[in-house]
């Protein structure tokens, strides 16, 4: 009896300390969370602040203005750090941000500027990056990004993650409202040129995992439309988009849903025919071309064609033998999109005369 009991109290006690476990570790995520939280902030404080923290140099100090320093003088960090602080001031820059707008006539302009930017190589942004370490510098905001910094593949995912945040983006679905100029906005003309300027080719780069649909952007990649794999995952979209549900449903498509659903240069690539494009994306399916609401240029001058139709009409009919068609009218065949098929016959009769053997012994008065 005891040890029974004891069993039960220890089955019992399983519940709470699993619910003990969990709570434990949800109130370390959340710490965890508010703890990074906090340290975003304390970054941003720590940028602000630093922005308004030029120091005074003395002018003991500032041995450039004399016009002649040691030729070591800039091999040393505190030098360099004096002169860049010194040079702010000089032009009034109050925040981190201003530094931006720098460019390498800034510091030829200014005493000792030319030699310290030959120390540099040329490159004021390594300069300004080395004396001021603590901010969290965006090279492609400054007046001339690094031509080397667009290389490495790191700094265009750290571009896209700022990009991201500045156009205030959500969800995956939001980067559809993104466009070129949104881009040159934000300083990243020079690196969308890695991507042919295609803003859907960057962001399948920066985002991999997700299903994109690269009609949806503003600008489909150069020669997209030129692979039929791609011009049937359009299609495929579309039927779901349309609620499509088999292959005659497209039938009653017309360019206006296209142009609707992003598909206005997928139309246009076959000459703004819904008909072209089914024949093209479905090719297995035996397609009536007639049922469409128009159908291609010279169609029904070719006698295949209208033996076709023809055919396919004697079995939606119903007709068993050359006799039936004396009960067929004009208006049937209208009915039956034969409206332009009729319209190279001088009359219903001459149709028939084509097609249907013994036709001119019926009395069709």
């Amino acid at each position: 009896m005891r040890a029974t009991s004891t069993r039960t109290r220890q089955s019992g006690d399983a519940p709470k300390r699993s619910s003990k476990k969990a709570a434990a570790k949800s109130k370390k995520a959340t710490a965890k969370k508010k703890a990074s939280k906090k340290k975003k902030a304390s970054k941003k404080r720590a940028n602000k602040d630093d922005a308004y923290s030029l120091k005074p140099i003395k002018r003991a100090d500032a041995i450039w203005l004399d016009g002649s320093m040691p030729h070591d003088f800039w091999n040393y960090l505190g030098n360099r750090v004096n002169y860049m602080h010194w040079l702010g001031r000089q032009l009034k820059f109050k925040r981190f941000e201003d530094w931006y707008q720098i460019t390498t006539l800034d510091l030829k302009g200014q005493p000792g500027g030319g030699s310290l930017l030959n120390y540099w190589s040329s490159s004021v942004i390594e300069g300004i990056r080395e004396c001021f370490p603590k901010y969290d510098w965006k090279p492609w905001l400054f007046t001339s990004c690094p031509r080397a910094f667009w290389s490495k593949p790191a700094n265009h995912r750290r571009y896209m993650e700022w990009f991201e945040q500045e156009m205030n983006i959500k969800e995956p679905e939001d980067w559809y409202k993104v466009t070129n100029q949104d881009f040159k906005r934000l300083k990243g003309g020079g690196f969308l040129t890695h991507y042919n300027s295609t803003i859907s080719e960057a962001i399948k780069k920066f985002r991999p995992k997700y299903d994109w649909k690269e009609w949806m952007f503003s600008k489909t990649p150069k020669g997209f439309w030129e692979h039929r794999r791609n011009r049937q995952r359009y299609m495929r979209w579309l039927a779901k988009e349309l609620r499509f549900k088999k292959n005659a449903d497209w039938y009653v498509v017309n360019r206006k849903q296209f142009g609707e659903h992003y598909g206005n240069q997928f139309i246009k690539f076959y000459d703004g025919s819904p008909l072209a494009a089914c024949l093209d994306c479905y090719p297995n399916y035996n397609w009536n071309e007639w049922m469409f609401p128009r159908v291609p240029h010279g169609f029904w001058e070719d006698k295949k064609n209208r033996k076709r139709y023809f055919d396919w009409l004697a079995k939606r009919l119903k007709i068993k033998k050359p006799s039936d068609w004396k009960k067929i009218r004009a208006e049937d065949i209208k009915n039956n999109y034969g409206g332009g098929f009729l319209h190279l016959y001088e009359s219903y009769i001459d149709f028939l005369r084509e097609f249907v053997k013994g036709v001119k012994k019926w009395d069709v008065s």
